[in-house]
């Protein structure tokens, strides 16, 4: 056996136990979001906006580190240090920074929808064009409610993220009971 290797045994004992408290953890926040949905949908926004500076300091970064310098990567400079200016503005009044996502999220759906719905129409010999129709038409109907009524979609997308996360946290927890079971029935 080579020296940087783990018995399967070990390995599958391990996976059981973080299955089912990945499982756990995410029903727990699964519940929590649907439970207090201003307090989840503002936790969230908080994040995005920690996720923009993070990645605004990489691309100022990066921006700093190319080849050409500052000149030569000016758009990412640019980009980097607005991006850095709407973290700070999604930081500060998360509520309407997360409306201003929403709604770019919403525009995205939309234009995403219309996109799928004119590939699946325009390209007669394309693989599951009734796919990409269904598609289509589900984002801009979500995309329109977005845009039209935020509020509403905001609560619908807290409902589906939260129960999307209670029901994988119960197949986490399930999966974890099963390979528990497998192990102790002598399965490696």
């Amino acid at each position: 056996m080579a020296p940087n290797t783990i018995p399967v045994e070990n390995v599958a004992g391990i996976k059981w136990i973080s299955l089912v408290l990945l499982g756990v953890l995410s029903v727990i926040f699964g519940f929590l979001v649907v439970l207090f949905p201003r307090i989840s949908a503002t936790v969230l926004v908080e994040l995005i906006g920690i996720l923009i500076l993070v990645l605004s300091f990489a691309a100022i970064m990066l921006s700093a580190l190319s080849p050409g310098g500052w000149k030569a990567s000016l758009l990412l400079s640019v980009l980097a240090i607005f991006g850095f200016f709407f973290g700070i503005a999604t930081i500060i009044h998360p509520i309407v920074m997360g409306m201003v996502i929403f709604l770019i999220a919403g525009i995205g759906l939309f234009l995403g929808g219309l996109i799928g719905l004119v590939l699946a129409v325009g390209e007669p010999y394309m693989a599951h064009r009734g796919l990409f129709a269904l598609q289509g038409v589900l984002s801009i109907i979500i995309g329109l409610l977005i845009c039209f009524m935020p509020v509403v979609g905001i609560k619908l997308l807290l409902l589906f993220v939260g129960v999307i996360l209670v029901v994988y946290g119960l197949v986490g927890i399930a999966l974890g009971y099963c390979v528990h079971t497998l192990l102790k029935a002598g399965h490696p």
